[in-house]
């Protein structure tokens, strides 16, 4: 028999794990996109400090321009990586459990089992067979919208993007 209490806080705490590894995942973007830079700066009061910075992560693309004159020239633009790719993130939308147990009350306590034996009828079917229990776990994993911030950054480098190409 387990406490119900302690088998609900395992189901949770299983849930959180997996809530934060698909946050771990998300804020891998950053890496992915991003490199990150180290700057010394020195101010006035308080000597020298190291500053560090994200930097978009750039590829160099030969983009075909069409100048004045009606001729087309090829120029390179620097299109940052995070512009090119739809951004994934995904959550734990929904958990559902099912499961087939016996509630008992142990010292004031609701405990549960789950139940090695099925009583079977005279008649049955494969009477030897050791029942199993059934159970069913269900983890509802879907998008998750993009927060305001990022979306931000992204249009920022959009923008920047358009401005070399026109």
């Amino acid at each position: 028999m387990i406490n119900l209490k302690s088998f609900v806080e395992a189901i949770h705490q299983a849930i959180i794990s997996a809530s934060d590894t698909l946050m771990d995942k998300n804020e891998g973007l950053l890496d992915k996109y991003f490199e990150e830079t180290n700057e010394e700066v020195v101010s006035k009061g308080s000597g020298s400090v190291t500053k560090n910075t994200l930097v978009p992560k750039n590829v160099t693309l030969a983009y075909p321009m069409l100048t004045a004159e009606g001729d087309v020239k090829t120029t390179e633009i620097q299109v940052p990586l995070i512009t090119l790719v739809p951004l994934g993130m995904s959550q734990i939308e929904k958990a559902t459990i099912t499961a087939d147990f016996e509630l008992t009350l142990v010292d004031e306590e609701l405990q549960l089992s789950f139940p090695s034996k099925k009583n079977r009828g005279f008649f049955s079917r494969n009477s030897d067979e050791i029942p199993k229990t059934n159970g069913k776990l269900e983890i509802v994993i879907s998008p998750q919208e993009s927060s305001e911030g990022l979306k931000m950054i992204v249009e920022a480098y959009e923008a920047a993007l358009k401005r070399q190409i026109s």
